[in-house]
């Protein structure tokens, strides 16, 4: 496809000769075509043919639905890789106390549109961003206009304010910002819209037990999902909030716990018992000491197909390919009986390369709760899907083709880029976002001045 072949709205695209990684047990993965219409993946099969279709060669590439991170703070992308050797407790320190404070909406609008075109460009379709930057309701409204101006599907998951961080945070008392009810109703109203709305609470870990029933009653009150971060280090491994919330009835299928790191297998097997779902940021738990090593073999274990998430670019690169990298780098571990304390024991079940795509796609459709709409390469799902270049160098001969997009694949490799069958990259180039370079960098400034900080050499 050439930039001047760009579809319009609306318009008919066939793509032809394509390995065809469905994420769709009923359809599975094959050479074939497939016909997107209205935004929507109409017809998946062989030798299809459309008249009135815009045509795109396939030979040679692979296509599958666009990855889904489950579990990013947007609000950070302009504070990109400013600690791989950070601690858990230098990250708090230096990101959400230090710097958190500090941010304008403006600073949000821009970190959130260059961690959406970040992840545009390395085949993330959807995101689920966990805004703990409700600093104003004018810093949630910058945040979710970004996500629309990008062009990702987004999950905005409204979080509580990275001002007085430390009171919202470990015990706290307050509850969540009441700010989440116009939100609801005046900004983020449509389930089925490209941009949605999820709850991110702090739970039983990161509040009292008192907060966090009435934090879960207002989420479901207003019927919307839940994320909620837990098992972060030896506190996670004291307060144990799973259990907490099984005792107290309030743990469902609404659910989506991310991280799980200290969380105990007993507490596992509660999540699979109610149909809960995890999110599992295998990069930045295998860089980051002092939150615990990624669960994923752990989690199977006790019955849940996990999704991937990124977490946060301050730390670990935003694209899901150095996600699934880390999580098999670290199950490696677990096999020869070197990993963390809570992975030292027998018959662990394992994944491979095909898993790892699955818990990138489909798995992550599933916790965030739009499966009914992406995730797999479906007839009558939104086209939310992503072409790689199989022939080149870094892939060929692409033998097994999971494992080489797994162990070998990068943004470079993604061709085209389709949301609701908007194609936001093309030939290998995203479509839009070139001044963003300048705006992000301009925010940097801005907040290490507003914070005293030198500026990084």
């Amino acid at each position: 496809m050439t930039p001047n072949s760009h579809p319009l709205p609306n318009d008919r695209v066939l793509i032809k000769g394509a390995y065809l990684m469905t994420q769709d047990e009923q359809l599975g993965n094959f050479v074939g075509d497939i016909l997107i219409t209205d935004g929507r993946i109409a017809e998946i099969g062989r030798a299809l043919h459309d008249d009135h279709a815009r045509v795109v060669d396939g030979t040679g590439n692979a296509v599958l639905p666009g990855f889904i991170d489950t579990h990013r703070h947007n609000w950070q992308g302009a504070l990109r890789s400013l600690g791989p050797a950070w601690t858990y407790q230098e990250y708090r320190s230096q990101v959400q106390i230090g710097l958190g404070q500090h941010f304008e909406p403006r600073d949000v609008h821009i970190g959130n549109l260059a961690a959406d075109l970040l992840s545009l460009d390395a085949g993330v379709t959807t995101v689920r961003d966990e805004s703990h930057i409700s600093n104003s309701p004018e810093h949630s409204d910058a945040a979710i206009a970004a996500h629309w101006e990008s062009g990702i599907r987004a999950v905005f998951d409204h979080g509580w304010p990275s001002t007085e961080a430390e009171q919202w945070q470990f015990g706290s008392a307050r509850t969540h910002p009441d700010d989440i009810r116009r939100i609801r109703e005046e900004v983020l109203s449509d389930d089925s819209a490209r941009v949605t709305l999820n709850a991110m609470l702090r739970g039983p870990e990161l509040s009292t037990p008192e907060v966090a029933a009435q934090d879960i009653r207002l989420a479901r009150d207003l019927g919307l999902r839940i994320s909620m971060h837990v098992g972060l280090g030896e506190w996670g491994a004291e307060q144990q909030a799973i259990r907490q919330l099984a005792e107290s009835g309030l743990l469902g299928s609404d659910m989506t716990f991310i991280h799980c790191c200290t969380s105990t297998d007993e507490e596992l097997r509660m999540l699979a018992a109610h149909g809960a779902t995890a999110s599992v940021a295998s990069a930045l738990e295998v860089f980051m000491p002092g939150l615990g090593q990624p669960a994923t073999n752990r989690l199977l274990a006790a019955g849940i197909r996990p999704s991937l998430s990124v977490d946060t670019e301050t730390i670990v690169s935003g694209d899901m390919f150095g996600v699934m990298r880390a999580a098999l780098a670290y199950q490696q571990l677990v096999i020869a009986g070197a990993a963390g304390p809570m992975d030292r024991v027998p018959d662990l079940p394992v994944f491979d390369a095909a898993d790892l795509l699955a818990f990138a796609t489909i798995e992550g459709a599933r916790a965030c709760g739009i499966d009914d709409r992406t995730g797999s390469l479906t007839p009558g799902k939104e086209a939310d899907l992503i072409m790689i270049r199989l022939q080149d160098t870094n892939l060929l001969p692409a033998t097994d083709v999971a494992a080489a997009i797994v162990a070998g694949g990068h943004a470079g490799n993604v061709d085209l880029v389709m949301v609701a069958g908007e194609i936001v990259k093309a030939d290998g180039a995203l479509t839009g976002g070139h001044a963003v370079l300048e705006e992000a960098a301009a925010s940097r400034d801005r907040l290490f001045h507003a914070a005293g900080l030198p500026l990084p050499a």
